[in-house]
């Protein structure tokens, strides 16, 4: 990209670089750690690429690129232990990790370096921004894990920030994280005059501005219509899904029933149960399907449950809807697997909801709510609620449940999960968080009651346009890569050398 010719400015002395370098690498790592992963401190994460884009244009192009990639890396080693160890991913997956996202950090903090070395600092900023949450998308259509890496869980307990995700899908609050802080670096550039400070300075405040009051205004919505939910997680120290035909399996299925039997009379209309808690096969699934139908009625509720289900000699990760009227259950099948952790179980295909409650309560499992297209695709078709059994690893509750909350951002629907491992939660179709629990602690059954806004079925401005944000940062990257691999029409307004504080570089970077 840009030439060390072209007014980069390089400590006069070798150790000089050196001690920028680190300082910036291990300043970005540390606030990467922390700022991102399992337990995000999600302030941190504004400032997470700061260091990093703030020594780039002060170091030569190999220089910034080599301080961007450890400092990412490094960073992104709070993932490490629950890639390898927790979840088990196959090599492939996790070294891509590894490698792949460290290398799209270093590919757009050089992006940013050359276009405030050639006097674009507003294009630098909006190219830097574009290129990480382009980047986002392209690996969330390429890989399993969808969208769980995203920067945009991280902030998901903001709801007036995160509403900005109805309109843009979740690339668009990546783009404010990774903005921010490159409007910062921008503006302190050695090469940044006065007139380029308020440039940036005045785009990114009006950028942030409209998102926080399109936020404000889709916070002040309600909705007509609500549903009283219950999730029901029963004591299980198993992790494999139970046979119902054996005596541990007929001990969970009973403790079920039983609940369902003598649950509260508090209005409930709708009872979830987590992702396969049970396993059955076309001899046990009959009887199986015959009590929680019978107890659906005689309960006037409709009744959520999740089974590893063998029909035909075929595994699928199902989750059976029984209606309230007592009718034959709706069979949603899990589309995206995890990688890894479901050998043996087919993916299924089509969306499914829940049939004779108010608003169209869509069916979904875990993993696939890792996943845009799968969410858009329910906002499409109306749903204004999903239910969703899943099943986490503990440590990551907390990420897990936020990750698929999101999904009901994007397309305004609220999202009840009731996971084993995990948490039993319930968010609204702002994504704000109206009930949490754990699901597995020593008490023989978990629930948890909340009566919640159901979304009003006509979508979001993501749901009809799609991934119209995606596509414009792709297009923004391409053009920001084509400008800054031009030379200069003029030099910038100022170097570091002009500061006395450093030499300009004459190699080639």
């Amino acid at each position: 990209m840009a030439s060390g010719r072209e007014g980069v400015g390089v400590p006069a002395r070798p150790g000089g670089v050196v001690v920028l370098a680190a300082a910036a690498a291990l300043a970005s790592a540390v606030l990467f750690y922390f700022g991102t992963g399992l337990h995000p401190v999600g302030w941190l994460t504004w400032l997470a690429a700061l260091p990093v884009l703030l020594a780039a244009p002060r170091l030569s192009a190999r220089w910034a690129a080599g301080t961007a990639f450890l400092g990412y890396l490094l960073g992104g080693l709070t993932m490490a232990r629950y890639y390898v160890a927790v979840l088990g991913l196959p090599v492939p997956l996790w070294l891509g990790f590894f490698v792949v996202t460290p290398a799209i950090f270093c590919l757009a903090v050089l992006l940013f370096r050359a276009l405030v070395l050639r006097g674009r600092p507003v294009l630098a900023v909006v190219a830097v921004a574009a290129a990480w949450a382009g980047a986002e998308y392209l690996m969330s259509v390429a890989t399993p894990s969808g969208a769980n890496w995203s920067l945009a869980t991280t902030q998901a307990d903001v709801p007036l920030l995160v509403q900005v995700g109805s309109a843009t899908g979740v690339w668009g609050i990546s783009f404010l994280v990774v903005a921010v802080p490159a409007a910062v670096a921008a503006v302190l550039a050695p090469s940044a005059g006065a007139a380029a400070r308020w440039r940036v300075a005045g785009v990114v405040a009006v950028v942030l501005g409209l998102a926080l009051g399109y936020g404000a205004v889709r916070l002040s919505g309600s909705s007509a219509v609500s549903l009283r939910v219950t999730l029901v997680a029963a004591h299980k120290s198993e992790r494999d899904p139970l046979d119902i035909g054996t005596a541990e399996g007929r001990r969970l299925l009973d403790a079920d029933l039983a609940w369902l039997e003598s649950m509260p009379d508090d209005g409930t209309r709708l009872v979830v149960f987590p992702e396969k808690d049970l396993a059955a096969d076309d001899g046990t699934l009959p009887g199986m399907e015959a009590s929680f139908s019978r107890l659906a009625k005689a309960r006037g509720v409709v009744v959520v449950v999740g089974l590893r289900m063998r029909t035909d000699g075929v595994d699928y990760n199902t989750s059976l809807a029984f209606p309230a009227d007592g009718g034959s259950p709706v069979r949603y099948r899990k589309q995206h697997l995890m990688a890894g952790g479901e050998g043996g179980i087919v993916p299924g295909a089509g969306s499914a909801f829940a049939p004779g409650l108010s608003g169209r309560v869509g069916l979904a499992i875990c993993a696939d709510m890792g996943h845009p297209s799968l969410g858009r695709e329910y906002g499409r078709l109306g749903a204004g609620l999903l239910a969703v059994p899943a099943w986490d690893f503990d440590v990551d509750a907390w990420s897990q449940s936020r990750v698929q909350s999101m999904r009901g951002v994007e397309n305004g629907f609220a999202v009840v999960r009731a996971a084993r491992q995990g948490y039993l939660t319930v968010t609204d179709p702002n994504g704000r968080v109206l009930g949490q629990t754990l699901a597995d602690t020593s008490s023989p059954v978990n629930t948890l009651t909340v009566t919640v806004p159901v979304g009003d079925g006509a979508g979001t401005l993501y749901s009809r346009w799609g991934e119209w944000f995606a596509w414009l940062c792709l297009a923004v990257t391409a053009l920001a890569v084509v400008l800054a691999s031009r030379r200069a029409a003029r030099k910038p307004e100022s170097t570091p050398a002009s500061h006395g504080m450093y030499r300009r570089s004459t190699s080639t970077v």
